[in-house]
């Protein structure tokens, strides 16, 4: 071990103990719980299903979203869970670069598909700015650019309303908590957006966005997650 591994630990990005520059980012115990979704997934948002003749999910049968499309990696589940958390309270931006590996791995060909202006981070409020010190989605979204070389666009989405944490509340009160919680500063030009986001559940955040950014003149706005939870 180097000196900058003494000063500078590295992590496992799954379990988050320190790990060798031979481990890194994923130490060999955790590799096997690298399981990207398999099977069938819902047409619209992505989510694995269990019945392969059905089309779309319980959630994209209910209900009618703005968004044109979506995908996601992994499962929201298990140790990827924990380490989404990490990285979005406990400060681990470094495991964007990992979490920007898998994507790159599995979702490159169809961000290709989709043909994207732009990708545009989910916002938080500034207060939760000011504690966290960072927007997950942000550095999430920063790094895939670098990686897919399209643009970032992390001003225009707004997020003006500090609203409760969508985790703790259900599907009916998730929309009502989300009502004129964003705004769009300024004009834009895009045909085709992507919105980056380290989650999805049940799409309210995404399908508000969604609305908001097609109501402005985008003509297809599609969603990439990390994880994504499990569908009926």
């Amino acid at each position: 071990m180097n000196l900058l591994d003494i000063l500078y630990p590295k992590h496992c990005a799954l379990c988050d103990r320190v790990v060798t520059g031979r481990e890194y980012p994923v130490c060999f115990s955790c590799r096997n719980e690298l399981k990207p979704i398999d099977g069938p997934r819902c047409m619209r948002c992505s989510k694995p299903i269990e019945n392969e003749t059905e089309e779309f999910c319980l959630d994209c049968k209910r209900h009618h979203f703005s968004y044109d499309s979506g995908f996601a990696v992994f499962l929201y589940s298990g140790k990827l869970k924990d380490s989404v958390l990490r990285f979005k309270y406990a400060g681990r931006q470094e495991y964007s670069g990992f979490y920007g590996q898998m994507m790159n791995l599995f979702a490159s060909g169809q961000v290709k598909r989709w043909n994207p202006d732009v990708l545009m981070p989910v916002p938080v409020h500034r207060a939760k700015l000011a504690k966290r010190g960072y927007n997950q989605a942000q550095v999430l979204a920063e790094t895939l650019g670098k990686m897919w070389n399209i643009p970032v666009d992390g001003k225009t989405l707004k997020r003006k309303k500090n609203t409760r944490a969508q985790k703790e509340l259900d599907p009916k009160e998730r929309k009502r908590n989300l009502r004129e919680a964003f705004v769009l500063e300024g004009k834009i030009n895009y045909h085709t957006v992507i919105l980056i986001d380290d989650i999805y559940t049940t799409g309210s955040t995404v399908d508000v966005l969604a609305g908001l950014l097609k109501t402005n003149g985008v003509k297809k706005v599609c969603f990439l997650t990390l994880c994504i939870g499990k569908g009926f």
